[in-house]
């Protein structure tokens, strides 16, 4: 990226990320950790964070105030793309081989803030439709340090 006179050039850092997600569907529930290290790139109001989840499987999110966006995958056939606004509904999309799930998103809580000892956390929890089926309730916290 090229920086003009009086533009900000966003500075990436390195960061380590530490993933948990808790799924629950009707009376059942599982907790996901994982943990990697990823760039995370803040440019005014907007925060770009990426890493390889498994070491394999890249996932990139947008962060603004009161959005998220977070794209897992980059094969056309095997990818997701989830977009969480505060108390509204967003269209989502779910690609495994090659079968398409449109679904959508309501977002009941939206945080990401810096913690005292100087980590950021990622926060949300949202419900999951299909159509008027509701497919779960998840919970998603990344910490980066």
């Amino acid at each position: 990226m090229i920086a003009h006179e009086g533009e900000i050039r966003p500075v990436m850092t390195r960061v380590k990320i530490n993933f948990t997600s808790k799924i629950v569907q009707e009376k059942e529930s599982e907790t996901f950790k994982k943990s990697g290290i990823g760039d995370i790139q803040k440019q005014g109001e907007i925060t770009r964070i990426s890493y390889l989840e498994d070491d394999v499987v890249p996932v990139k999110i947008l962060i603004k105030q009161d959005d998220v966006i977070i794209k897992r995958g980059n094969d056309r056939d095997n990818y997701s793309q989830l977009h969480f606004v505060l108390g509204k509904e967003k269209e989502c999309r779910y690609v495994a081989q090659g079968y398409q799930m449109d679904l959508k998103s309501t977002t009941n809580l939206l945080k990401f803030f810096s913690k005292k000892d100087g980590s950021r956390e990622l926060r949300i929890e949202y419900d999951l439709f299909s159509g008027l089926y509701l497919v779960g309730n998840y919970t998603v916290t990344l910490i980066f340090t």
